[in-house]
């Protein structure tokens, strides 16, 4: 991987052609090649090589005749957040610090679009009619599909934003450590944390979508509970790691976090381990104890 990287990173115009290739069908895979782009080379160089890319993707449209609106605008939103990870990840000095601002990021992301944005449910038409389906097949009657519907749109959205942006996130900085040679990302995860200070109004803002109907809260309940997701997988890998298990054993937990039926009854788990570990510490306790 990181003879790739190397090669990549060697030439603006191959990392551009990557990215686009990557972005058309992984747009995770896209932006975190302009965030490694951007910390090698800079913002101003990020910014140059997300532009070559948009211009590229406005080409492929017109080559294509597809709607170049849409194109364009996947291009952009993919290279731009990449380009912003890359510029955050050039001044952050842990992985930490740099999880702590993406996950403000994703708030201040889902804030805008609650308030400027279309109806989030409009943007997941295709998915939420499957749901629907799913549901009425089950035996759901139609106020319960209608209570559903009301908030699937919001999880989806929260969900959209905190898996891209955290997952460039990730992989970006796995990449940045790979192509310098570095091996600290591992350590880096397992100390993931959200911390006092953003920790507070996630808690606050999980406990008020559980009592209050007010529809920011709940846009921003099911982000601030993905935020704790993360710090309770890193805290299971931190367990792992102090038990000396195989990285087989936690296949497992992956693949239930892949499924979307089993990805329910483990998200709840886990971003409650993530809770409390952002205000007791677990991980301490397993070091305490090797």
């Amino acid at each position: 991987m990181k003879v790739l990287l190397d090669w990549l990173l060697l030439k603006r115009q191959r990392l551009v052609v990557a990215a686009m290739l990557a972005a058309a069908m992984m747009p995770i895979v896209g932006a975190a090649l302009l965030s490694i782009e951007t910390v090698r080379r800079g913002v101003l160089a990020g910014c140059l090589s997300a532009a070559l890319g948009i211009g590229g993707f406005a080409l492929l449209a017109l080559a294509l005749r597809v709607d170049v609106a849409t194109l364009v605008g996947i291009g952009a939103a993919t290279f731009a957040s990449g380009v912003a990870i890359g510029a955050l990840l050039r001044r952050a000095g842990t992985l930490t610090f740099a999880y702590q601002a993406t996950v403000l990021i994703a708030l201040a992301v889902v804030l805008l679009l609650d308030l400027f944005g279309p109806d989030p449910r409009s943007l997941f038409d295709a998915g939420l009619r499957e749901v629907s389906t799913m549901l009425r097949s089950g035996g759901a009657d139609e106020q319960q599909i209608a209570d559903v519907m009301a908030q699937s749109g919001s999880v989806l959205l929260a969900a959209a934003v905190f898996s891209h942006l955290a997952g460039t996130l990730l992989l970006g900085y796995w990449w940045r450590t790979l192509a310098a040679a570095e091996k600290r990302f591992g350590a880096e995860f397992r100390e993931l944390r959200l911390g006092r200070v953003l920790g507070m109004p996630l808690t606050l803002v999980l406990v008020a979508g559980l009592v209050f109907a007010v529809e920011l809260v709940q846009n921003l309940a099911p982000l601030a509970m993905l935020a704790f997701v993360l710090q309770g997988l890193a805290v299971v890998h931190a367990w792992a790691y102090a038990r000396n298990w195989h990285p087989g054993y936690l296949a497992p937990l992956y693949v239930m976090l892949a499924v979307p039926p089993l990805m329910v009854l483990t998200i709840l788990p886990l971003g409650t381990l993530g809770l409390v570990d952002n205000w007791l510490n677990l991980r301490a306790r397993f070091r305490s104890r090797q």
